[in-house]
């Protein structure tokens, strides 16, 4: 086939842009551990950390001395602390170095153990019912809407080419390798495409283009060879989702996970595209993160509903075998706890905002942060100084 009249005319445009030197190197390396700022490829950068107010917004909860989460019937039991078992000294040693600003900017703190949530605090930028720019822990979104994909019919396979399901690629000036990027490579950061950064407006963006552009645009590929985390898997596969499903992300989560899970404040950014932003457009609040993590940790099931298969979401926390600890847009780590190394789940995103899930300790923790810099780490660093250590030991 040959390509269009229309694309060619973008493609020498967007060449020209190259060949002007006006569009700069992609994805440091330091951005290979879901923690940096966001780097785009084609598409803009969010901007949008201000959330709105939320009509009935709560104030901050929980920012002086320690007081019991709030039951509010929405689908997450809560606990004291002081009955739990846990040793509140170490909890409370780290909320009052939170609030003391030792970790800089910590907008909230969730800890949630056996089912029950049991300590929660806002600070800073954080309140209860007030969403928080997720930054990269969108992906995990997309990597959940995928599988419940899969579950329904809708995609085949994480082994098919990503052409099977974006039927508008001209396949005439794709660049080498790129007709064998799979969905398995999309997910695992592996595709291979490497292109300059665009800044914003520079080339005409749509929903027909927008994947044609990254595949036309890229260098050689090598599939699966190489990690690299990027936006640009999680634009593509986007398009993959709209297309078979004919929903784009944010419509197609809201029907399968935020109503049964009743997520009421979140709310969406676009890509350059039209689309929902997949790669990092996602403002939610942090009890709507703690349950996306009992979604993990219950293996699929919230609330008695099956709303994920056992057998996606095992996948998608499995790490892959190029990359060491990332699976399907989901990391892991090992954290020492007396003498043993545990492995724990989690969804990260820069700044600082994590979803921790160690399923052994049956433990959840949602962290939401406006840190830069080396702190916006520390929560890979007081997660297990302080919490973990406050579990008591299994009998």
């Amino acid at each position: 086939m040959q390509p269009s009249q229309h694309l060619i005319r973008i493609l020498i445009g967007a060449y020209a842009v190259l060949a002007a030197g006006l569009l700069t190197v992609a994805e440091p390396a330091s951005a290979q551990d879901g923690l940096s700022d966001e780097v785009v490829t084609l598409n803009h950068v969010s901007t949008t950390f201000e959330q709105p107010t939320v009509a009935g917004i709560s104030t901050r909860e929980n920012n002086g001395s320690y007081r019991t989460p709030v039951s509010r019937s929405d689908g997450i039991a809560t606990a004291d602390l002081h009955d739990t078992g846990l040793d509140s000294q170490l909890i409370n040693q780290l909320r009052q170095g939170i609030a003391a600003g030792h970790y800089g900017q910590i907008d909230s703190l969730l800890i949630h153990h056996k089912g029950k949530l049991i300590s929660e605090d806002y600070w800073y930028d954080g309140a209860i019912d007030k969403p928080h720019f997720m930054f990269s822990i969108t992906k995990n979104m997309l990597s959940n809407a995928i599988g419940k994909a899969i579950e329904l019919g809708f995609i085949d396979s994480v082994d098919d080419p990503a052409i099977k399901y974006l039927p508008n690629i001209e396949t005439a000036p794709l660049a080498r390798g790129s007709k064998e990027i799979t969905l398995h490579d999309l997910l695992s950061m592996q595709s291979g495409i490497s292109i300059p950064n665009r800044p914003e407006n520079q080339l005409p963006i749509t929903v027909d283009n927008h994947a044609q552009l990254y595949l036309s645009l890229s260098d050689d590929v090598e599939p699966g060879a190489h990690f690299k985390y990027q936006g640009a898997d999680t634009d593509i596969l986007n398009h993959v989702l709209f297309n078979a499903t004919g929903k784009d992300l944010a419509a197609f989560t809201e029907q399968h996970f935020f109503t049964p899970m009743e997520i009421e404040h979140a709310y969406w950014e676009k890509s350059a595209c039209g689309l929902t932003k997949a790669s990092s457009g996602l403002h939610m609040t942090s009890r709507d993160m703690i349950k996306f993590g009992m979604l993990v940790l219950n293996e699929g099931l919230f609330d008695g509903k099956r709303l994920l298969t056992r057998k996606w979401l095992h996948n998608a926390t499995t790490p892959k075998t190029q990359n060491g600890n990332y699976g399907y847009y989901w990391w892991t780590q090992n954290f020492r706890l007396n003498g043993q190394e545990l492995t724990t789940i989690s969804a990260r995103g820069a700044r600082g905002q994590f979803i921790f899930v160690n399923p052994d300790l049956d433990l959840i923790v949602a962290v939401t942060s406006s840190n830069t810099g080396q702190q916006r780490r520390v929560p890979l660093q007081f997660v297990p100084e302080y919490i973990l250590p406050a579990i008591p030991p299994a009998e």
